[in-house]
This record gives structure tokens, sequence and C-alpha cells, in this order.
């Protein structure tokens, strides 16, 4: 999420929760109201294990740290060759590893964790058809310069660029625009090799059955080594972000989506105020200097959260001042400059898609709700479109959704703000991201998918061993 563009004003907002906080009935608000406050959440210890080799191997933890490990086995092939004798010698399960960016279980495993790192760049560019080929383990964020060296670039990306091609299309991962589809929808080829050793090619009219299945597999078919994924001409972008008041926004909502190629706003809990991001194509002509973003949004949210920690009456004020600083901004840039984003603040995330009509119901709620049970959380929430596709197990399959993102730091307790939330989700008829946390288990996900059965039938031929699987893929897919 783009919380480096909410750029509050800190030293505002500490001045003013200081000048009500020595009036009030608590203490004076002093540096230590800001800092060096510990955790409530206590973080995992790691230590590693003796693999089945004798020799230790190394914890695992996903980038959060809500989700760890500790594999007896890490296998890393180097070619196909490689990996498909892994495949074909294990007596154990395998879960395929890449950046860490789920905050589900589907990567936690005590067996073999296998990391796809060797297949890593692009290949066979087409410039005529404008697509290309790309390995699996490729981050988002490495293939944008040589794209654009090519005349090419992604139709759209999500803005954390830190994740692997192999991953992002395993989940749906997807960024924001009515007219743009996820991550999956851009793939028109496939390669993996399945559960048997055995390398497939797969698309639209090559097994299409497993293509339909496998643009959005959460890793349960196999290790997919390449994907072959539609691009288009390269083009510049500019981005305005500026904050509207919360019921503003919430009625502008689809005429903002309607205008812009791509549009998503931030809500903030407990505030009067909602952030609204619009991204648009310019010609080269157009573009301005290069901008410095003046804000330093992680501190500050930070800086937010200690501070209500010491002085919790203050905290709608206090937000509410912050936000009031935001002026508007606009950057320009190469399109990958614009969708990418920094992430140096750690979190945990809950997302789920909604039909797209009735997002702003959805959200409202949510607002209301963690007003009436007074959660403590400041995070924003983000809020973006996305286009309907025809991917089995995709959370836009047959519908142009809303997806709504909740988020907490991920030093603080994410579990009853999230658990407060999800049955809201459930009320809209909600499909979860498959990489964010959940609680639903088979018989919810079946009820949401038509194609569920289809994808296991699938499932079952491509990885007959039950190879891929761990305790979380076991209960979202129903597996013994």
């Amino acid at each position: 999420m783009k919380i480096d563009r909410i750029n509050l004003n800190r030293r505002e907002m500490l001045k003013a929760a200081a000048a009500v906080g020595a009036t009030g009935a608590t203490a004076t608000l002093g540096l230590s109201g800001c800092s060096e406050k510990k955790s409530t959440v206590a973080q995992p210890v790691l230590q590693g294990v003796k693999g089945k080799d004798g020799n230790i191997v190394a914890p695992w933890s996903n980038w959060s740290g809500n989700q760890t490990s500790t594999p007896n086995e890490r296998l890393i092939p180097q070619n196909t060759d490689e990996l498909s004798s892994m495949i074909k010698q294990t007596t154990q399960h395998i879960r395929l590893v890449g950046a860490g960016h789920s905050f589900s279980g589907l990567v936690p495993t005590n067996e073999t964790q296998m990391s796809l790192a060797y297949f890593n760049g692009i290949t066979d560019i087409n410039k005529e058809k404008k697509q290309f080929n790309v390995a699996s383990n490729t981050f988002l964020a490495g293939v944008g310069e040589e794209l654009w060296n090519n005349g090419l670039s992604l139709e759209n990306m999500p803005d954390i660029n830190t994740q692997t091609f192999g991953g992002a299309i395993a989940t749906s991962t997807h960024g924001t625009g009515p007219n743009y589809g996820s991550m999956s929808s851009t793939v028109k080829e496939i390669t993996l090799v399945n559960g048997l050793g055995e390398e497939i090619v797969c698309s639209d009219n090559n097994n299409s059955e497993l293509f339909n299945a496998a643009r959005t597999n959460i890793g349960t078919l196999g290790a997919v080594t390449n994907l072959k994924i539609q691009a288009q001409d390269n083009y510049y972008l500019q981005e305005k972000s500026w904050m509207m008041d919360l019921e503003e926004g919430l009625e502008q909502a689809h005429a903002l989506r309607d205008s812009h190629r791509h549009f998503e706003f931030y809500a903030l809990p407990h505030a009067d105020y909602i952030l609204g991001i619009a991204i648009d194509k310019i010609e080269e002509k157009d573009l301005l200097g290069p901008t410095v973003n003046s804000g330093d949004a992680y501190e500050t949210f930070k800086t937010m959260s200690k501070v209500i920690d010491t002085l919790p009456f203050l905290r709608r004020f206090i937000i509410n001042t912050g936000a009031s600083t935001v002026e508007e901004e606009v950057r320009t840039g190469r399109n990958y400059e614009i969708f990418g984003n920094v992430r140096d603040m750690r979190f945990n995330e809950m997302e789920y898609s909604i039909p797209a009509e009735h997002g702003v119901a959805c959200l409202r709620e949510i607002l209301a709700t963690i007003r009436k049970l007074n959660i403590n959380v400041i995070f924003p929430m983000e809020y973006r479109y996305i286009k309907a596709d025809d991917i089995w197990l995709s959370p836009f399959y047959q519908r142009d959704s809303c997806a709504i993102s909740c988020h907490n730091f991920a030093d603080k307790d994410y579990k009853k703000y999230f658990a407060a939330i999800e049955p809201i989700f459930w009320k809209y008829d909600g499909r979860p991201h498959w990489g964010k946390i959940h609680t639903l288990t088979a018989k919810e996900q079946r009820a949401r998918y038509s194609k569920f059965d289809d994808f296991l039938q699938v499932r079952a031929a491509m990885d007959p061993k039950n190879i891929f699987t761990n305790s979380h893929i076991n209960t979202v897919l129903g597996l013994a």
C-alpha cells in the first residue's frame, strides 16, 4: 500500500497532541510517550534444526514475521532437470518459497522448503505480440527497465514490487483500475513441473483446464518455472494524491474510479478524512521534474501509534490533526517508477474482494464497526478496483470487484481487529486474498467458487501424491 504517499506532518501532529495532553487529566506528553514502548506482541525466536543430511537448516520467516517454520531440508534446483529429479525422489511434502510476502500459511513447512532462486530473468521478448517470457522467481521490480528498453511495459502492477512473478500469479496479486485484472489475467502460457516430476506447458488452447487452474494455483499444482506475460507499449504516468473529507470521498468513489486509469483511496480509522490516489497516462512532454517525497509517513504513523497508546482519548483528534496537514502531491515518471512502493514498515494484512457495487457500503460498515467497538487501530485501509476474469480460483472470478485491505503494525496484535471485521466481508459475499490472513476453510471456499471442485480434480491429477501441500493448504482446499 502507498502509505508513503500520506505525507502527514509529524511535528504539527505532536505539537497539537502535546498541547491538549498538557491541559487534560493526564500528564504532559513527553518524549517517552513516543518512543521506547515495548511491543505487546511476542516476536518469535527462530532457531535452526538439524536437517536430513545432518547439517543445520536455517529457520524461515515471512516478511512480516507472522508465519514461521523450521524446514528440515532446503532444496535449490539449478535447472529443470534437477528440479524434476528432486520432485521424483522426495519422500516429504514440498512448499515453494518466493519473496515471503504472503501473510497466510501457504509456505510454512517443517519438511522440505524449495526455492527456485536460479529460475530468474526475462527471455524471448516479442515486440510484435508485446509478450515476454519470465522465469518464475524474477521479482516484479526487476523487469521494468529491460521491458522499457524494448518498448514495452506491464499493463498494471501491484504497489509491492518486491514479489516474484511466480508468487504473484499463484495468489492473483493485483493493482487497481476498473479495466485491469490481476497479474494472473495477463498470463498467456505457464510452464511447470508437476508432482510426478513431469514438465508440462499449458495455455488457453493447450491443456486449457490446467491453464484455468494454474493461473491462480496457490502453489499446489507443482513448481511453476516460466510464464509468458502479455505486455503493452511503454507509457508514462502521473500520480496525484490528495486528502478529502471522508463522506465526500465515499460519495465520489465510483465517479473517481470511472474517470481515471487507476484509482484507489486510503481510509483512516477513527478519522474524518480519506486519501485519494489517481493515476493516469501522460505524454513524455508532460513529465515534471523529480519529486522529492517530503513526508516521513512511516515514522509518523508509528509515532502516532505510540502517542495514542499513551493518550488514547486523543486518538481521533491526533489522527484528524495529522491528516489535515496533508497537501496535494503530484508525481510523474515511467510507469514502473510510479507503481512501485518502498516497504520499510512491516505490517500484517487481511484483504477481501467483494462485488464492486458493494465496496462503499462495506467500507462504511467496517469504519463504523471500528468506531463502535473502539478498536485500537490507526493503520489506513486500502480500497481498490479490479476487473473480472475467468480464472477458477481468482477472487475476481466472473465479477468486477472491490478489494479492501486492512492492516496493523507487525508488532501489534491484529487478531481481535481482523476477527471483528471479517464477518462484514462475509456479509457482502467477500472472497479472501489467498496470500492474506483469513479464517475460511474448504467448506466456505467451495461456496464462493463454482469451479472449486474442478480445481481439485486438476490438482489431484497434477499432484497425485499430495506432495505440494501443508496444513494450511489441507484446510483451505479440504485435502486429507
